[in-house]
């Protein structure tokens, strides 16, 4: 048998086994299901709401279940091992999808249902749901409602990893209607997210003070500069600075261009260039900073 019929194989026989367990622990709270292969065999693990219900008295009922599984899926060895969703129900895409479904099936307005289940998921501390109701909902035509909050995340890998999701059917007297359900996990890392490490904040902190004091030393320096000892700049440009009252060239530099503009005498080509020769000082000042500090 060819290689890739094998996996076509493996998958639809998975999405049956699947299938079939859904159907079977419907009562007590279907909320998703691992198959992994392990040298003694195949185990696969249910999330359930009420365990219980599916293992049975004395185990009898998961024995069945077992015994059906070897038999009618041919699996190897199955080992079904039963995990309880416990208070995490809210977190749990499949059984929230499974919730509306049943809240539609009794008679529940989808705008009722679809807000409430966001709010309860939201208040669970997901960081992001979306619910997606879809059928004859209020008349006879087909239409799709969705109730967003939050993150969501629609395609590409980073969707595959934190979006998890639960589809479900309604059955109602004017058609059948299908429930999707989306949410984003409270622990969820999104990859535009970047933690600091402790040690790391202290040494970002440093730098940063580091640098805060370094640039104050060079503006100090500036200080010092005389208005008219501005070097490459026209004198008539450093006398309309002085009876602007500008004293030096801590206090021209920290001027915008549209005050420089606005000082008679400067038009825009000299604002600019004397805020040039301004940061070629300044930064001249740092670097001299910064070696006698080495």
């Amino acid at each position: 048998m060819a290689i890739e019929r094998k996996f076509v194989q493996e998958n639809q026989k998975r999405v049956l086994l699947k299938e079939f367990l859904m159907n079977e622990s419907e009562r007590a709270g279907f909320g998703g299901l691992k198959i992994q292969r392990t040298p003694m065999g195949t185990l696969i693990t249910m999330q359930i709401e009420r365990p219980g219900l599916i293992i049975g008295r004395g185990g009898k009922r998961i024995k069945e279940l077992t015994e059906t599984i070897e038999n009618k899926f041919k699996v190897e060895n199955p080992q079904i091992e039963i995990e309880e969703v416990g208070s995490n129900i809210a977190l749990n895409a499949q059984l929230m999808a499974q919730k509306v479904a049943s809240a539609l099936e009794r008679g529940w307005h989808f705008r009722r249902v679809g807000h409430s289940t966001v709010r309860r998921i939201m208040d669970a501390g997901a960081r992001g749901c979306q619910i997606i109701i879809s059928g004859k909902l209020t008349g006879a035509r087909h239409r799709t409602e969705k109730f967003t909050a939050g993150y969501i995340k629609y395609c590409g890998e980073v969707a595959k990893e934190v979006m998890e999701e639960g589809m479900a059917v309604a059955i109602t007297k004017p058609g059948i209607i299908g429930v999707k359900v989306r949410l984003m996990r409270p622990d969820a890392k999104l990859p535009d997210e970047v933690e600091l490490l402790e040690e790391k904040k202290e040494e970002i902190k440093k730098e940063m003070t580091k640098e805060a004091q370094e640039r104050e030393e060079a503006l100090e320096k500036l200080e010092k500069i005389d208005v008219m000892d501005i070097p490459n700049m026209p004198s008539n440009i450093l006398e309309a600075l002085k009876k602007a009252d500008v004293k030096n060239a801590r206090e021209a530099y920290e001027m915008d261009v549209n005050d420089l503009i606005a000082i008679k005498g400067i038009g825009i080509k000299r604002a600019e260039k004397l805020k040039e020769v301004l940061k070629e000082v300044l930064e001249k000042n740092e670097s001299e900073g910064d070696k006698s500090n080495e």
